[in-house]
């Protein structure tokens, strides 16, 4: 195993008990940092996490080390972040980025302990999503989303004869149906 690290000077990794060392190594820095510099850190992960914005990978990691509570809390306000994107990019128009966001508002219970990081990273993910070029090319109602795929799916395309006779194969499928039919057969004769 070779691993190239580049720190203030390259160093090359060779064996397991090196790459150990230098993660034991990187464990400490915590343990080297003033207690200014901590009281810093604590604060611009703070002030990230009420503004709404994501950590990054060193913060995480120094809250993981230091308070896990907090990392558990910031672990669970970026997942909630994610499946917010998530759900924003797959929505079929404006009215249902809407509905998607006005949900996800109303589930935040108001004993949630996460409740303001969790109301800032959503309205942080909004309005980066509503500025997008995605968002401005949904239409602005269900209805015309509908009526929009329902012109696309006029023109079948290419491959629409055999996606239907592919579908009607599904519907008819079992799989002790297939185990069965690949089973050898035996006649007996009396």
């Amino acid at each position: 195993m070779n691993v190239l690290l580049q720190k203030e000077e390259e160093k090359k990794i060779t064996t397991q008990r090196e790459l150990v060392e230098y993660l034991l190594a990187g464990s400490n820095d915590v343990d080297e940092m003033s207690e200014e510099n901590r009281r810093e850190m604590e604060a611009r992960i703070m002030a990230k996490l009420k503004s709404g914005k994501k950590l990054s990978q060193k913060e995480l990691d120094y809250l993981r080390r230091t308070n896990p509570i907090l990392y558990a809390e910031a672990m669970r306000v970026q997942r909630m972040a994610e499946a917010l994107e998530e759900q924003l990019k797959h929505a079929k128009s404006k009215e249902e980025v809407n509905q998607i966001f006005t949900a996800a508002l109303s589930g935040i219970s108001k004993n949630d302990p996460d409740r303001e990081y969790l109301i800032a990273s959503f309205n942080r993910i909004s309005e980066e999503f509503r500025k997008s070029k995605a968002y401005n090319e949904l239409p602005t109602t269900i209805e015309e989303a509908k009526k929009k795929k329902k012109q696309t799916d006029q023109d079948p395309g290419l491959f629409k004869e055999d996606d239907e006779d592919y579908d009607q194969d599904l519907k008819n499928w079992s799989p002790l149906q297939e185990m069965f039919e690949q089973m050898p057969s035996f006649s007996v004769s009396a």
